[in-house]
């Protein structure tokens, strides 16, 4: 099949003439919808230069990232008899809607994309039947095997590398060039695993044979065939063992084993025989699951045991559907096997290939969604690393494109995913996954490592980790030894040494829909030396978190600036001159300002906003404000007119403060403006109707959602101060002072109105109504919420001498608007942010209650004010916290509606790789990512026009495109 010629971004493509000549170049947009991708590595001798070369399989790492000229230079020695000393990577792509695999030359500098046939326009590549699934090729770069899901000619072919370059006076290749064999069935994935030697170092032909096979050495090349490659290969040479095919088979809910090498050599399968496939062992997946957990029990309340749990159902018994293997990951003599239709993840012991077990399945699962059926897509599995040799899987979630991590480690003690500790450090994430702005088509896991040398004996071990402890004795010319771990800290100007870019262990690659990858910390080196100087909690480093001399880390801000299965930052987290605004923080203090606008000078008589501090003794507190770190104070001078405690000192004059959560620096998701509103409105009312109840005291509607929208009355917030140890009658007179009221903003009926002719008489009129309802929205009475529901709202009058709610429904017949305004408290949102709050409805009673989830426990939107000026603590009546920050109001005489105003800055921003290379939009369908063994990069293949895109192994970034 050939593609037409394209008009935009031509790539090169060259027929390989004998390996000796160039072909003239055809510009043509070659690759197009392209799969997956496998790799081997190639040389071509001369011994004869009046003959053809002899084309040579290497084992995949004797290739490295040198480069060539042309496909055809692999600089021959004729002093070592025509041997090239410069083999070639040469990169395997599926073409899906062409029925072909294209062969690209990744060595070669010009012309990298090989054409088969020369004497046809347009570029061609080898057939190998419609639907091709997956490709993978042996480590000795012998050969290559792809599974094909034609309907009708379902199968896998064999790719023998002596065939699969262009040679001068060879047969273009066709669909009957290759051994092939048909299963009956679409294949899906497919893996090569070794059956290993056995005791006396023999093979065996097959899984039912003796072991009575000598293994060929990698010096005895199969020389029986010709130049054109009309020899299969022999795979025992590259000294694995005998190598199986795993051949998944989705309808079929299993997996076979195949004999690469029978398919290879037997006269069955040779020129596209397509006889049916020997299938060695058959193994049939289960998807039984362990019996239905209790419901969990909610954590601790926020504010005590005055809570409640929303309504959650125990999980049941899932349908289980049968099982549709998907990805597939092997680890050691492990397998994992994901699965589309059944909610489990395949584990299959595999000693040899020969002897598979089915252990018993990691269950995928959601914590936000427990009735969601979970099933999984593709999967990848880490190296078990020193010092405690943890190992962990990565599993695309089919249903919405997050990704789990489970614990895979020897005894690990949970088949369930991994959740993060203290979540409600960042509700805005589930506890059990990671998700991100597009979902994932496909992810690998990968070791990195950049070894620093010893100054004084060049040595570069690998997999050490970065120690910041200021004892260790650092490294430098002119010392005999020191401590090689400090060869890793960041430069004191922050251009060299552990930071973002530089990746040292294992990371996740995840491959998204949008065109992006990004990347997650599995086990960063040099994690521990990226964080504060001096630990603290507040910057999450936990309770004992070191004191004494500083570490030599890189002064970032939080402990958790690099955390496993967490999204790396692209950017050192800290504010200076020369790194700009990453530090999270504010734009500038904030400002106070009146319900007309106007800014209320910082006085003694003005409220005041304050950091709060820490329980006990704890690192001192800064505010990143702009490019400048400020101090907050942390005791009064005494020489100012106010307690200083939780401010900051410009020019010797307090201002207003907050602090900002620095545990997770993710939680920042956006720089946004925020608002702190005395007794101000909560959002989401301007559009909701209700109608008061026919026996009065009650207002509601259907779609009112007070509960969703986190009206807050005043049994709960008595309940909740019973709950903290206020006494009774105290609680309940706070409680009247701080719940929730209603004013009506619906405009009066006309006076002319028939509506008047038919009120209550003596109870309203049009002159009495509008005596209170005719004035400004602000000035009108205020009702009481003594109990919310999600649907209504039971009212009481503020005024005990008046029946304000009896009064309210005489003056407004049929459906009013409401706005709700939070009582004695400051209202905190943002334009993006919202209005945060864990109110939800009690499955029981239908009451508007706090939740009991600890992962919640941060989403508060209220300030309760503090009259009197002064130092306020963490876990104070009036000590706020939300994810983003803490603050406390405190002193003055607050007006409704006055407001504090101030802009954070420093937003995480996540280490994102954008493939396309184009600033205009480009159409991307990432397909695969697969490692290159032989540079250590990354290839990702494009199911739309942009062909193989290539990441590099030693930094951040795209290296190399083939299209």
């Amino acid at each position: 099949m050939k593609q037409r010629a394209a008009l935009l971004a031509p790539t090169t493509v060259l027929a390989l003439a004998g390996c000796a000549g160039e072909a003239t170049p055809v510009d043509v947009e070659a690759l197009a919808q392209s799969g997956r991708s496998a790799f081997i590595c190639l040389a071509i001798d001369q011994p004869d230069p009046e003959k053809p070369g002899v084309l040579r399989s290497l084992p995949i790492t004797d290739c490295s990232s040198r480069t060539a000229d042309s496909p055809s230079d692999f600089e021959v020695d004729e002093d070592e008899g025509g041997r090239a000393k410069l083999p070639h990577l040469y990169a395997l792509v599926t073409q899906t809607s062409r029925g072909e695999v294209a062969v690209i030359d990744m060595t070669a500098e010009r012309s990298p994309i090989l054409d088969l046939d020369s004497g046809t326009p347009g570029a061609s590549f080898l057939p190998v039947g419609a639907q091709p699934v997956d490709i993978v090729a042996t480590r000795g770069g012998t050969a290559s095997f792809v599974s094909v899901a034609e309907p009708g000619r379902e199968g896998i072919f064999a790719l023998p590398s002596a065939k699969v370059l262009p040679r001068e006076g060879c047969p273009v290749p066709a669909l009957t060039s290759w051994p092939s064999c048909s299963l009956g069935s679409p294949p899906g994935e497919i893996l090569l695993v070794a059956d290993p030697p056995g005791p006396d170092g023999k093979l065996r032909s097959s899984c039912s044979s003796d072991y009575d096979i000598d293994p060929a050495s990698p010096g005895e090349a199969d020389t029986s065939g010709d130049a054109c490659g009309s020899a299969s290969g022999d795979l025992s040479q590259e000294g694995l063992g005998r190598q199986k095919l795993l051949v998944s088979m989705p309808e079929l809910g299993g997996f076979a084993v195949i004999d690469a090498q029978t398919l290879l050599e037997d006269e069955r399968y040779a020129e596209g025989g397509f006889a049916p496939c020997e299938v060695e062992r058959w193994v049939p997946l289960q998807a039984s699951l362990p019996p239905a957990a209790p419901a969990a029990t909610p954590g601790a309340a926020p504010h005590g045991p005055a809570c409640v749990a929303p309504a959650a159902s125990a999980r049941p018994a899932q349908a289980v559907e049968a099982p549709r293997p998907a990805g597939l990951a092997l680890a050691g003599d492990r397998l994992f096997i994901a699965d589309l239709d059944a909610p489990v993840i395949h584990v299959v012991d595999l000693p040899t290939p020969c002897d598979p077990i089915e252990l018993p399945p990691l269950l995928p699962a959601s914590t936000l969604d427990p009735e969601r059926v979970v099933t999984t897509s593709r999967v990848a599995v880490s190296q078990a690393s020193p010092p405690d040799f943890r190992r962990y899987l990565y599993a695309v979630d089919a249903g919405d494109g997050s990704v789990m991590v489970f614990d895979v480690s020897d005894g690990a003690a949970s088949r369930a995913p991994l959740s993060r500790p203290h979540p409600e450090w960042n509700p805005f994430q589930p506890p059990d996954r990671i998700r991100l702005q597009a979902p994932v088509r496909d992810l690998a896991v990968v070791q990195r490592e950049v070894p620093a040398s010893l100054p004084a004996t060049g040595v570069a071990p690998e997999g050490i980790r970065c120690d910041p402890d200021p004892r260790l004795r650092t490294c430098d010319s002119n010392v005999a030894s020191c401590d090689i771990e400090t060869l890793y800290r960041t430069s004191s100007d922050r251009d060299a040494g552990a930071g973002p870019l530089k990746l040292r262990g294992s990371f996740a690659y995840l491959v998204l829909t949008n065109g992006e990858v990004a990347i997650v910390d599995v086990d960063d080196l040099d994690a521990a030396c990226r964080g504060p100087a001096i630990g603290s909690a507040r910057a999450g480093c936990g309770e004992g978190a070191p004191t004494g001399d500083p570490l030599a880390t890189s002064g970032e801000v939080s402990c958790n600036v690099v955390t496993p299965h967490a999204l790396r930052s692209a950017n050192y987290i800290v504010t200076s001159d020369s790194s700009g605004q990453l530090e999270p923080g504010v734009q500038g203090l904030p400002v106070l300002y009146d319900r007309t606008g106007t800014v209320v000078p910082f006085s003694a008589e003005s409220p005041k906003m304050r950091a709060t501090f820490p329980s006990g003794d704890a690192a001192a507190l800064t505010l990143a404000v702009g490019v400048e770190r400020e101090t907050i104070e942390a005791a009064d001078s005494g020489e100012t007119l106010l307690d200083e405690q939780g401010l900051v000192l410009r020019s010797g004059e307090p201002q207003h403060a907050l602090s900002m959560n620095l545990e997770d620096p993710r939680v920042h998701l956006a720089n946004e403006t925020w608002t702190v509103t005395y007794e101000g409105v909560l959002p989401g009312f301007t559009r909701t109707f209700v109608s008061f109840g026919e026996e009065g005291g009650t207002v509601g509607s259907a779609d009112a959602r007070f509960c969703r929208r986190g009206v807050q009355s005043q049994a709960s917030v008595e309940e909740q101060l019973l709950a903290a140890g206020v006494e009774a009658r105290e609680a309940a007179a706070r409680a009247a002072q701080l719940a929730d009221f209603v004013q009506i903003t619906s405009a009066l009926p006309a006076e002319d109105a028939e509506y008047w002719a038919n009120t209550t008489s003596g109870v309203c009129s049009f002159e009495s109504c509008n005596a209170k309802y005719g004035s400004v929205i602000t000035s009108r009475p205020g009702l009481r919420v003594v109990e919310a529901y999600e649907d209504h709202l039971t009212l009481e009058s503020r005024d005990p001498m008046v029946d304000e709610v009896a009064f309210a429904a005489c003056c407004f017949g049929g459906e009013v608007q409401l706005g709700v305004r939070a009582a004695g408290q400051w209202v905190v949102q943002s334009g993006g942010a919202g209005f945060l709050h864990h109110v939800v409805a009690d499955p029981e009673t239908g009451r508007c209650r706090n939740a009991c989830d600890e992962r919640l426990a941060r989403l508060n939107g209220r300030v309760v004010h503090t009259p009197d000026d002064g130092r306020v603590t963490d876990g104070d009546v009036g000590a706020f916290v939300n994810p983003m920050f803490r603050l406390a109001v405190t002193g003055g005489a607050p007006e409704q509606d006055m407001q504090f105003r101030f802009t954070t800055q420093g937003a995480f921003t996540p280490l994102l790789v954008r493939l396309s290379d184009s600033q205009e939009l480009v159409e991307l369908q990432p397909q695969a990512i697969r490692l290159v063994p032989a540079t250590g990069e990354l290839a990702i293949t494009d199911g739309s026009l942009q062909g193989l895109i290539l990441l590099s192994g030693r930094s951040v970034g795209v290296t190399r495109r083939f299209r």
